[in-house]
């Protein structure tokens, strides 16, 4: 069950980052979990919101430049929990040949665990292998439950 995640090119100068932020509240959205990547003049900021639709279209429509390919707007959230090392989880991807191609973590906490947004290049099958070895995989209902 991938989640679209909503990704956004930024120029990298002071503010540029408040903007986007600013148009997500105003729209009353809740930010799940935010990485930001530096590109030497731009950067991409990747977010799980509430409602990526909405979102993707308020960005669109204030002139903010999205990432728009599949590839990169699905991703699976992981619960991790206290004592889970997400070394293992990496390994038992990359023996399965599957390559992380970026992660960062949330602020989505569900019973002590915290959930760890992940981009595999293959998700179907990532999902499957979680699942065999119980890593619990969420869906946007169940983060959005996690926050009330």
């Amino acid at each position: 069950m991938p989640i679209k995640q909503v990704s956004v090119f930024l120029d990298n100068r002071p503010g540029a980052l408040s903007e986007v932020l600013k148009h997500i509240d105003k729209f009353r959205m809740k930010i799940f979990a935010l990485s930001i990547a530096d590109a030497g003049e731009f950067g991409l900021v990747r977010m799980i919101t509430e409602n990526p639709e909405k979102a993707t279209k308020d960005l669109e429509d204030s002139d903010f430049i999205l990432a728009k390919s599949k590839k990169n707007s699905e991703v699976i959230a992981i619960l991790i929990s206290e004592n889970g090392k997400v070394s293992e989880i990496a390994k038992m991807l990359g023996d399965e040949n599957l390559n992380i191609e970026y992660a960062y973590s949330s602020a989505v906490l569900i019973d002590g665990k915290l959930a760890v947004i992940l981009r595999v290049n293959d998700l179907n099958k990532a999902e499957k292998i979680l699942r065999t070895n119980n890593i619990p995989i969420l869906s946007l209902d169940e983060i959005k439950k996690s926050f009330g």
